[in-house]
């Protein structure tokens, strides 16, 4: 049966492959049989809950979608979606250093046990919590963050499984709170910062960015020494010029509502120059690893799990680049001449001077339509309108009671807001009675994320594991090897800074049915997720999603053992047993992974390709059930999310 399978099973994809590239240019439509005002009220209150949980969650699931449905019938959408993101806020966060940590000592094992990649305990952390945690908006909004403020596990030591102590030299004896966390660890404690960093203001998680010892690591900021004229050194511009690339104003300056300021001649206005980066680079100096007793060095040992400390000596005094005892004291940012330090130089004024430059640095006018465009694009669209991104933008400058950059009340902003369901037209129409679901594509749309493709998948399935500590386990590789090479992306494996992909990359070729409307803030559309879509990530993750459905499990090798992770699709399984059960298969699938969007077209097809192989076949219903499990994922209508 498997050979049997595995030839009919490219067959139905290509039928179904073919008629989605038959799809009309007017904006195909997904239809839900009713029959009466009520399930047309409920059908549409489902539909708008499995759009908006896609973008809030690591993916829908019935329960979720049913409960916010029931409550958006109850007092609609708007109030719906702003109760439950205060709820998710609520909620506890899920650490991913202490799950990892968990995970270690279920397996029983020690932090530090050497030689058995116990770096890969932080990824299958993540997968566990992304699957199952409760505080799934605050998980989602950190993953997006972590695609900001990158950092990425290649090189400086982040998989290393030793513990070394904060005080060189010192050895048995001391009590446990001597040691820092193990190397490995770091990367999940910089997550946790992120996820933490929501109760907080950009300009506090902008701070904390700076000072975690795995950012200084990544960026070259840590061990940054004053300028040496006589040495011909001068401090490293590594973290200067990111923090003001990709982590605050961007290049150019921008309007309120996303557009490019100009000058007089029509030229893009640049945000900083490089005298600017140089005046950055002297004020991140002297950063050193957090150490308990080692105060006469800024070359101390790894510490990935405590705020990186300043050490006076190597912080730029701002007179080193002259013999003038008149020079300066100071340095400027932005315009903003920061706070003279102390002469002669001492910890408090130098943090001071810090201090005022993060300040600076967070004041600054494009910061607002900068991060808020980045989240908006992680989150919801890759292209927001104008409009979208002024409501947005004033709520970062202003969230009603003075604050500036309030995170939270910037992810509601961006999750509440009207243009989150723009993104297709939810109507009722007649013979037959239906609500049909109508995409608009182009500037409403973007290519969803392979990874939150899994993960929507699993999540939908109502998934078990076999793990003998119950965690949803899974490690680093796919079937056809890592999962980074299979998706273009994983989690922790950011090959630079600049993400797996830039906000402003465009897919090569012409949309020759699409002109730029006025409400979008540029002439051009992007779509960042394609920058990872090519010949052999299209081929391995179809396979990938494939071997997935067919088996209905996701089956690992990871620290100690294997961890199946089941899925039980048992309902819809038994449904398959009956052909006239398919529109009813497939309407569960569209709602759970498709937001709804599946258009008619597709159904057709995949409904023809089952019954086609299927008919007059004994005991194929579970076959059945999974390939259309399979086409649905893999379909155009699940990959492109409204």
């Amino acid at each position: 049966m498997q050979t049997r399978r595995s030839c009919w099973m490219p067959l139905a994809t290509l039928i179904f492959a073919l008629a989605g590239l038959l799809v009309p240019k007017p904006a195909a439509a997904g239809d839900f049989l009713v029959e009466n005002a009520r399930e047309i009220r409920m059908t549409r209150a489902r539909v708008h809950a499995a759009q908006f949980l896609s973008k809030a969650t690591f993916g829908p699931t019935q329960e979720t979608i049913e409960s916010l449905a029931t409550r958006i019938n109850q007092v609609g959408y708007k109030q719906a979606t702003s109760e439950w993101v205060d709820e998710q806020f609520a909620l506890p966060m899920t650490s991913h250093e202490q799950v990892a940590r968990d995970m270690v000592y279920q397996d029983g094992r020690e932090m530090d046990v050497q030689n058995i990649g116990s770096w890969r305990y932080r990824h299958q952390a993540w997968w566990h919590i992304a699957l199952t945690s409760e505080d799934q908006l605050r998980q989602r909004v950190a993953w997006a963050l972590s695609q900001i403020f990158v950092i990425g596990e290649s090189g400086n030591a982040f998989n290393n499984d030793d513990r070394r102590l904060k005080a060189a030299g010192q050895q048995g004896g001391n009590p446990p709170e001597d040691y820092t966390i193990t190397d490995w660890v770091g990367m999940s404690n910089y997550y946790d910062m992120l996820a933490s960093g929501i109760d907080g203001s950009y300009r506090e998680l902008l701070e904390d960015v700076t000072f975690h010892p795995c950012m200084g690591t990544w960026l070259s900021s840590v061990r940054n020494r004053k300028a040496s004229l006589s040495q011909g050194r001068f401090p490293d511009e590594n973290y200067a010029r990111e923090i003001m690339q990709l982590f605050s104003v961007g290049l150019y300056q921008l309007h309120e509502d996303g557009r490019l300021v100009l000058d007089d001649d029509g030229n893009l206005i640049p945000t900083y120059d490089n005298a600017q980066i140089k005046e950055l680079a002297r004020l991140f100096t002297g950063f050193r690893y957090a150490h308990n007793t080692n105060t006469n060095s800024i070359n101390t040992g790894r510490n990935y799990g405590d705020p990186m400390q300043i050490y006076v000596p190597e912080h730029d005094t701002n007179f080193n680049y002259s013999d003038d005892p008149n020079a300066p004291n100071s340095k400027t940012i932005f315009g903003v001449v920061l706070p003279p330090l102390a002469n002669p130089i001492n910890a408090q004024s130098v943090r001071d001077e810090i201090d005022a430059g993060l300040d600076a640095i967070a004041d600054h006018p494009n910061v607002a339509p900068f991060i808020c465009r980045l989240l908006i694009q992680r989150l919801v669209k890759s292209n927001p309108s104008r409009g979208y991104m002024k409501r947005v933008t004033r709520v970062f400058n202003d969230n009603g009671e003075g604050v500036r950059g309030d995170m939270q009340a910037v992810v509601k902003a961006i999750l509440t807001d009207p243009e989150l369901f723009r993104g297709q037209r939810v109507v009722r129409r007649r013979n037959p009675t239906r609500v049909s679901v109508v995409p608009r594509k182009h500037e409403y749309s973007r290519l969803r994320e392979p990874l939150l493709r899994m993960t929507a998948l699993i999540r939908a399935s109502r998934p078990s594991s076999n793990y003998n500590s119950g965690y949803m386990m899974l490690r680093d590789r796919g079937n056809y090897g890592t999962l980074r090479n299979i998706f273009g992306q994983a989690p922790f494996q950011s090959p630079s800074v600049f993400n797996f992909y830039l906000p402003e990359f465009q897919p090569p070729g012409d949309l020759i049915d699409y002109q730029p409307s006025r409400r979008n803030p540029s002439d051009a559309l992007y779509a960042p997720e394609f920058q990872i879509l090519h010949a052999v990530t299209a081929n391995l993750s179809l396979n990938q999603f494939r071997r997935y459905c067919n088996e209905q499990r996701v089956n690992n090798s990871v620290m100690k053992g294997n961890c199946e992770i089941r899925f039980n699709f048992e309902p819809e399984i038994e449904l398959a047993r009956d052909l006239d059960n398919l529109d009813e298969i497939l309407r569960r699938l569209d709602l759970w992974l498709c937001n709804g969007t599946l258009n008619e077209l597709t159904k057709t097809a995949i409904k023809d390709a089952v019954i086609a192989e299927t008919t007059g076949r004994d005991g194929m219903y579970r076959e059945r059930f999974e390939t259309m499990l399979h086409l649905v994922v893999v379909s155009p209508d699940c990959a492109i999310e409204q």
